[in-house]
């Protein structure tokens, strides 16, 4: 019989979303819950997410229709359609389902606790391809991970920060706690169940690496989050016999300039459809993919050593400052909105080097370390194309075909950022995590970006606040499967 130093009915490992969700639910039916979070404080992913992600809410129920009229609010089975085919019938089933019909309840419940709603909208600018998930609160994903602590604090959850869980405890093939590392030592905490909630593997490049399609940039990559998600949450379920056949860790991806924040107005003026070369000098996509801020994170981050310059003149500079925008990432790049800070930004950024500046496309490669010869037919075939009005090589769409052959040109680096990533745990639809055979660890789940079964390979960018809709969800469909069984 496994002894311990204190035990609960609810052993929750992790405070982001997904673990506070858990808790939630867990403490309303009178359990005695622990939540262990291994950074200072909790808060997780979710601290950096714009909106949620539900069907039929609500939100969308009061709203009636969206900003743009010819589009309509997705049907939860609409979105469980995007779900499957989205991911080419990779996605779990059930746990696609299970996400779909118990997603609207995430923003009941915030509401309840007093978070007021914005809007529900798309993360891009009209795009058709996009369903209208993306429910904006007032003061977005920060605010609502404070509520949720709040929340969970007054319900009498304990807390505690900076113990890492280490180890599961099993007896007759059942998870009954966890081994936890507190103040150096370790501390034997008892539990009817766990709940994996550690926050994926999008701060490990060896894992991104190993596990996804993402390897030639896994090294090369902006971290968009301060957060130590390494895959804690793998390591503990693998050792209780997890699916090891299964594992797949999709990134959450992202693009911007290279070591610049997602709201840099220069990291913003190199991701709109200008002209994009890699380490070698040359065009690798039609830019006006930009128009839909999911593709433009995979392009970059298929090229070599993950490396893509932004070439533009003082032309699209000026154009940018007074018009804005052409497309939109969020509220972090908003659509045709004037981009008042870029000059400054720029300044600052061409004295510390990171952005290059030259009076010639001959100097610029040079100072880019691409080849001349390469870069500059690069640059010859592309204004040539503006001279037509027909891309050739790429078929960018025609109005953004702009030539870039007036000094001074600028060079913005860029980089697929990864904001986490979604995988790795293979679960069944209560969340529980599955052995090679399919069959349930008794007293174990996995939820939020520790689980996969939501996507293929590919973060769904289709479905906005997808991987912060899923991360509540299932934080909540775990914890009462879990009270149900003990």
């Amino acid at each position: 019989m496994a002894e311990f130093d204190v035990e609960y009915d609810l052993v929750v490992v992790g405070g982001g979303a997904s673990g506070k969700s858990a808790a939630l639910i867990a403490a309303r039916a009178g359990k005695n819950v622990v939540v262990l979070e291994k950074m200072p404080e909790t808060g997780g992913l979710s601290m950096y997410v714009e909106g949620t992600a539900a069907f039929e809410s609500s939100v969308q129920k009061e709203l009636g229709t969206p900003r743009l009229s010819k589009y309509h609010f997705p049907t939860k089975e609409e979105g469980l359609e995007k779900l499957m085919g989205y991911s080419h019938q990779r996605a779990n089933y059930d746990v696609a389902r299970a996400f779909v019909e118990n997603a609207a309840e995430t923003i009941d419940i915030y509401r309840d606790l007093g978070v007021v709603y914005k809007t529900c909208d798309i993360a891009a600018e009209d795009d058709p391809n996009e369903l209208w998930t993306f429910h904006l609160p007032e003061g977005l994903g920060a605010h609502c991970q404070e509520v949720l602590l709040d929340a969970i604090q007054k319900l009498d959850v304990d807390i505690f920060t900076e113990t890492p869980a280490k180890e599961l405890i099993i007896e007759d093939g059942r998870v009954v706690g966890v081994v936890a590392e507190s103040e150096g030592a370790p501390l034997r905490i008892g539990g009817k169940a766990v709940i994996l909630a550690t926050g994926g593997m999008g701060s490990n490049p060896d894992r991104i690496f190993k596990y996804s399609w993402f390897a030639p940039a896994a090294y090369n990559m902006n971290t968009l989050t301060p957060l130590q998600n390494v895959g804690d949450g793998l390591d503990l379920a693998l050792s209780a016999g997890a699916d090891p056949t299964a594992i797949t860790t999709c990134p959450l991806l992202a693009a911007g300039g290279r070591d610049m924040t997602m709201d840099s107005q220069v990291g913003g003026a190199g991701v709109n459809p200008g002209v994009w070369v890699n380490k070698i000098g040359k065009r690798f996509a039609a830019e006006s993919v930009a128009e839909n801020i999911g593709d433009i994170g995979s392009y970059y981050g298929k090229q070599p050593g993950g490396i893509v310059w932004s070439i533009l003149s003082q032309a699209d500079i000026d154009r940018l400052v007074s018009e804005g925008s052409e497309i939109a990432i969020g509220e972090f790049v908003v659509y045709h909105k004037p981009m008042d800070r870029l000059p400054i930004e720029l300044d600052a950024h061409l004295e510390s080097g990171l952005v290059k500046k030259a009076d010639t496309l001959e100097e610029l490669a040079d100072m880019m370390d691409v080849p001349q010869d390469v870069f500059i037919e690069t640059m010859r075939s592309y204004n040539e194309a503006c001279e037509k009005g027909y891309d050739d090589a790429f078929m960018k769409k025609p109005q953004y075909l702009r030539a870039v052959d007036k000094a001074p040109f600028y060079a913005i680096p860029l980089a697929t950022g990864t904001m986490g990533s979604a995988g790795g745990i293979k679960i069944n639809g209560n969340m529980q995590v599955v052995d090679v055979d399919g069959n349930a660890i008794e007293g174990l789940y996995a939820v939020g970006l520790d689980a996969t079964g939501l996507y293929g390979d590919s973060y769904n960018m289709e479905i906005p606040g997808c991987a912060n809709g899923f991360a509540h969800t299932s934080g909540r469909i775990a914890a009462r499967h879990a009270i149900a069984n003990m």
